[in-house]
């Protein structure tokens, strides 16, 4: 086919981008359903995707003189316009061979939101078979024996392995992450306790990579029945470990609330907004109202966010000593 048998019809709605302008072939091929699937991709497409839609090498030449894809990668394009982003690029990783693959280990635990964007490269992927499908510096592929719980789910519109084999994949590849993951996926009502060790006992086989640390974190899982509750003060216990702001309390009442952490002696309360707690207006009078109600008895109230505990939390120590010392008192002489 040669570059004039290509027709372009202008769409009549002048409101749609040019971008969407259909392209048909001689054969009655356009690029409608390239850019619906693309759109739907964060604008990638892969070369499986298109020979599906009936583009030969021949036509998708064509499309990429034309500037209407552009090569990304290993036999994958991305369509004029569309940003460059984190999760496109994670796209890309996962049409890379057939097309079927599936974003995993630490990539899925970053789309999981249980890690940070600064821990997803190299790419992590899972690609369907035992053969060995070329890739770049930029992705590992996998290709595991174990495809129980392979079943993609979606996130941010890429398929993803499910919450459990994340966290297992994870540990297999990066241990040290896993706890901190598994209190952000328990956090957000993505794993429960009794799910993982179902998740344990059907990937157990000798030699799997990553059941071992499980298994340790299941033997001493730390959190309480109130997730939320007992990862925040698990997390303030270890940050007040060793330091000398003792003498704290958790779950304290006063009056008719009941504060996440308090040095009565102080009168000085630490709370975290981490938690989904104040979600509306409504809420927000709420928690003023009992800001209003602590602070009237005498209390100093700080607020910390997870993000700043998780992130920042020598400035939360620095934050809690500044309102100690308002109330008196001073720390503990350092002896010799």
């Amino acid at each position: 086919m040669n570059d004039q048998h290509l027709v372009v019809h202008a769409t009549r709605s002048a409101t749609l981008s040019p971008s969407l302008r259909v392209i048909r072939t001689p054969d009655g091929m356009n690029t409608t359903e390239l850019h619906r699937i693309a759109s739907r991709q964060h604008g990638a497409i892969g070369h499986s995707q298109l020979t599906a839609m009936g583009f030969r090498l021949r036509d998708v030449r064509i499309l990429v003189n034309r500037g209407i894809l552009h090569p990304a990668g290993i036999r994958t394009y991305v369509t004029t316009g569309s940003p460059d982003t984190l999760e496109q690029r994670i796209t890309l990783a996962t049409l890379i061979g057939p097309g079927r693959g599936l974003a995993s280990h630490r990539t899925a635990a970053f789309l999981w939101d249980a890690v940070g964007p600064e821990h997803p490269w190299p790419f992590d992927v899972i690609l369907p078979g035992r053969t060995h499908h070329r890739t770049s510096t930029d992705v590992i592929v996998h290709s595991p024996r174990d495809h129980r719980n392979i079943a993609p789910i979606q996130r941010r519109g890429i398929r993803t392995t499910c919450a459990t084999r994340t966290l297992i994949d994870l540990a297999a590849v990066h241990e040290p992450l896993l706890r901190s993951a598994a209190e952000r996926m328990l956090l957000a009502g993505h794993i429960r306790r009794d799910r993982l060790v179902a998740a344990v006992a059907q990937h157990s086989r000798h030699g799997r990579h990553g059941i071992g640390a499980v298994r340790t974190l299941l033997s001493d899982w730390p959190y309480g029945e109130k997730v939320a509750e007992s990862v925040f003060e698990l997390k303030m216990h270890h940050l007040l470990a060793g330091t000398d702001l003792d003498g704290y309390e958790t779950q304290v009442d006063i009056g008719p609330f009941r504060v996440d952490l308090a040095w009565s002696r102080w009168k000085v309360i630490l709370e975290c907004d981490g938690w989904g707690k104040v979600d509306s207006a409504e809420h927000m009078r709420k928690w003023a109202r009992r800001d209003s109600y602590l602070q009237s008895r005498g209390w100093y109230v700080i607020h910390v966010t997870w993000a700043e505990l998780a992130r920042t939390p020598g400035i939360v120590l620095r934050e809690i000593r500044t309102a100690l010392s308002t109330r008196g008192w001073r720390p503990e002489p350092v002896s010799h």
